[in-house]
């Protein structure tokens, strides 16, 4: 009999070891059978969420598409109405069995009133805050009713500004904790959008849930990385976890170890070390490793969760430190300092619902094309989603990342402010994980808005308000933000605001970051760029017109004028037009008809901020960062983007790859002289042969200097500064262009600049000879030229591609390939494609 009990005992011990084990999270997405109607109607459509009212109307053929023509001002009433969203769901067994079940809201678009079966379980206020609901004792097996009710964001923040003590400046909206570019700005349309804009999902545990998961490094010396973990568990019963951390890709274990869980939440620290590690490095700099780190908890009750984290090993670290020439502002990675080269990011769309995993690839492949290390995402726009920063992380791009404030002062009333708190704690804790963040900043513009903007005046506002705005603002920047981040992500820098000091003001070329609009805005010339060098330079623009199919996109071929009334509506800025125009007209150019202005506006754009980014580089180590306005569109616009909405690049773009390469030479002219300078962004010196030379139009040249150069790393040297009368002597300036390159053994460097404004160059007449052929992915062009081509673009009428090279010299009997990516047929292709140049439109 006893030994009956003992087999009895064994293989009951032996049937627990090989139990199945069952995840400790099981999630179910609420994605389907979705519909809404305009509140009260009781007309109901299908929907999309995640999604959009305006992308649903669109999609049940409800409204005509926003973009078109000029429908922006015919859909306000979408912004001005209620909405209400709702889905019939089942659960399974395993789900309805649980003991904790919850519904996660990602994102609601803004005012939301959430019910189930019934019951009204949340009140959401804030489009940038996840939302979490306990729905255990609501939920039943079938026949769930899930009713979403968004009240009008336009409505709501006009009853509550009504209400408010005072005028809050910067406009109304500011009162919603919503994306303010949603209100429109001078680069996007007002489109007030309502929906469940994120993912929504049930969650349901039975004994532990992991509640964060946080990895950051923590010291790096020669042979080892040192990780710090935090882990934070929510248990039902007290009970030993086993925690452990590998590499998912070798499976290599870091860490094993197992800790005694209390019921409730478990805080665990731990650090572990990572032999020879590979850092993460910077586009340019190096490979931007990521290990996938798997983590593995398992309880001894047989529940287990799994995650893998992507993660760099690195040290970023933000410089503000006083000198001789005022105070620094640059970023160090793994000890070395780095010059930031990028753009400022906006939402890639309107409606971002509508923005796909396939347009986040596309559109940080194409920054890591051009050679970028850094994006800022504009406080004006959304947090990120995850896959944002896990893209930038995979190519070597740092983000600079803003909090959801901009260009207005904002209410201070305890209700905001804690609404703001959530808001912080949230994001920060959300974001932390990420490698590539190395900054937090409060704001976009808004004290500089309040020292320089005049609002204090326009408004009348009284000493005693004036006092209550300022102090608001001190309370969300200077005491809420910086303390999530001290909070939650300790050792991550933060910065009160965006520029400290305006473009007007002297300290802003030497003090903190700056944002520089005498250009543009002040009507400045580009050579004020060579003048108005900060520390670092956050944003400058200019302003081009997209391509030509971008264009036709929101209006007919035969609308095709300078400035038809639907291109008109796609230029949001007051001056814009006049602006672009006086620029253009500066180099003697005059568009006869709108592909002229489209080719005009680039060239000009392209020169005025390729001369910006010259400039600021070849000042490191005194200046240390350019990041351009701005990387993209959220709809076909004139605006100061690169690349528009479709991903067409403008002449920009292609200038900007170029001079963001980790060795750039520049040739500038600037008051009558020739400056050349190559700087480097290496780590390590470069040997190299520097050939400064003059070329005519006919194909002659002049070799002004060559020589042996060894470049230091992380450096600017300037190698030739004469008056431009010395090395012409008594040769036409608008027949001759000054070229400098710089050859490796790996790598040539190539620079050249024009004598004479581009409407005074004698060109010779040209005709282009093109061959094009069908090759994977899209087509390859020759082309062919008997004379100097400046400026060749190459651009299709209708469809939207992409070329590999565009706005390039051809030289005399040079033959140059060109890859277009496009899924047209040869004949169609050929049909659309143009080639034209400078001296075809002069």
């Amino acid at each position: 009999m006893k030994r009956l009990i003992i087999l009895s005992l064994l293989l009951a011990f032996i049937a627990s070891c090989n139990k199945p084990k069952e995840n400790a999270i099981i999630e179910k997405v609420l994605s389907e059978k979705w519909e809404f109607s305009r509140t009260g109607a009781n007309e109901w459509y299908p929907a999309k969420v995640p999604g959009t009212i305006h992308a649903d109307l669109l999609n049940n053929k409800l409204i005509p598409h926003p973009f078109d023509s000029c429908n922006e001002k015919e859909l306000q009433w979408i912004g001005r109405e209620d909405w209400t969203y709702r889905c019939t769901f089942d659960v399974d067994d395993k789900i309805y069995n649980c003991r904790n079940i919850t519904l996660f809201f990602e994102g609601l678009d803004t005012y939301a009133n959430v019910s189930l079966n019934g019951e009204e379980i949340l009140v959401a206020n804030n489009m940038h805050i996840g939302w979490e609901l306990d729905i255990k004792d609501l939920l039943k097996k079938q026949g769930n009713q899930l009713e979403v009710y968004f009240k009008s964001a336009e409505n709501r923040f006009i009853e509550d500004s009504t209400a408010y003590r005072t005028i809050v400046p910067g406009g109304r909206w500011v009162f919603a904790r919503k994306a303010a570019y949603h209100f429109g700005w001078d680069w996007g349309p007002k489109y007030i959008t309502a929906g469940i804009w994120q993912k929504v999902s049930i969650k349901a545990s039975n004994d532990f849930i992991p509640e964060d998961v946080f990895l950051y490094t923590k010291e790096i010396t020669e042979d080892k990385a040192v990780i710090q973990s935090l882990l934070k568990v929510k248990s039902e019963k007290e009970q030993t976890l086993s925690i452990v951390i590998s590499d998912n890709k070798t499976g290599k274990e870091f860490f094993k170890k197992e800790i005694k869980l209390q019921e409730g939440t478990n805080t665990f620290q731990s650090a572990f070390d990572i032999e020879e590690p590979k850092l993460w490095w910077s586009n340019g700099l190096g490979e931007p490793y990521i290990y996938d780190i798997l983590i593995e908890l398992t309880s001894e009750s047989g529940y287990y969760y799994k995650e893998v984290v992507p993660f760099g090993i690195r040290i970023i670290e933000a410089v503000f430190d006083k000198d001789e020439q005022g105070q620094s502002f640059y970023f160090k990675l793994n000890g070395h300092p780095v010059f930031a080269k990028g753009a400022n990011y906006i939402p890639q769309q309107s409606f971002l619902s509508e923005v796909t995993d396939a347009d986040y690839e596309k559109l940080i492949d194409m920054a890591a094309k051009s050679n970028m290390n850094m994006l800022r995402i504009w406080g004006g726009g959304i947090y990120e989603k995850d896959i944002f920063y896990e893209l930038c992380a995979r190519k070597g791009i740092m983000v600079w990342q803003d909090f959801m404030f901009a260009c207005a002062m904002y209410p201070g009333d305890s209700a905001f402010l804690n609404n703001v708190k959530s808001e912080a704690a949230y994001q920060v804790k959300r974001l932390r994980k990420h490698t590539n963040i190395a900054l937090w900043c409060g704001n976009n513009e808004v004290d500089e808005a309040w020292h320089n903007w005049g609002w204090q005046k326009a408004l009348n506002m009284s000493l005693a308000d004036s006092a209550f705005i300022w102090g608001s603002y001190l309370e969300i920047f200077h005491n809420i933000l910086p303390k999530a981040v001290e909070l939650y992500d300790n050792g991550r820098a933060y910065v009160t605001t965006s520029p400290l000091y305006g473009w007007g003001r002297e300290q802003s070329m030497y003090q903190a970051d700056s944002h520089y609009w005498g250009v543009w805005w002040g009507l400045q010339p580009f050579e004020k760029y060579l003048e108005k060098v900060p520390r670092f330079m956050s944003e400058f623009g200019f302003q081009a017109l997209p391509s030509l199919s971008t264009i036709r996109y929101f209006q007919s071929e035969y609308a095709d004028s300078l400035y038809s009334p639907s291109l008109r509506c796609h230029q949001k800025h007051p001056t814009g037009f006049e602006t672009i125009a006086t620029y253009i007209e500066r180099e003697n150019l005059k568009p006869s008809d709108l592909k002229q202005l489209i080719y005009f506006s680039q060239i000009v754009q392209a020169h005025g901020i390729g001369m910006g980014i010259e400039a600021q580089r070849r000042d490191k180590p005194r200046c240390m960062g350019s990041l351009y306005w701005q990387l993209n569109d959220c709809w076909p616009v004139v605006s100061w983007s690169g690349t528009d909405v479709f991903g067409n690049w403008k002449a920009l773009q292609y200038k900007v790859r170029e001079l963001f390469r980790d060795v750039m030479v520049s040739v500038i002219l600037n008051n009558g002289n020739a400056e050349i300078f190559v700087v480097s962004d290496k780590l390590q010196d470069v040997k190299g042969e520097l050939t400064i030379q003059l070329r005519n139009f006919a194909g002659d040249t002049i070799i002004l200097k060559k020589q042996s150069l060894l470049l230091p790393a992380n450096a600017s040297l300037d190698v030739l500064n004469v008056p431009v009368k010395e090395i012409l002597k008594e040769k036409n300036p608008s027949q001759w262009c000054l070229e400098a390159s710089f050859v490796t053994e790996d790598n040539a460097y190539f620079n050249s600049s024009f004598l004479d404004l581009y409407g005074n160059l004698q060109l010779p007449e040209t005709k282009i000879i093109r061959d094009v052929k069908k090759v994977d992915d899209g087509f390859m062009i020759s082309l062919q030229s008997d004379a100097f081509a400046a400026f060749v673009f190459l651009f299709l009428n209708n469809d939207h591609a992409w070329f590999e090279d565009n706005f390039f010299n051809l030289l005399p009997g040079e033959k140059r390939e060109v890859f277009c990516k496009s899924s047209l047929t040869l004949d169609e292709f050929v049909k659309q494609l143009e080639v034209t140049h400078l001296k075809d439109n002069i």
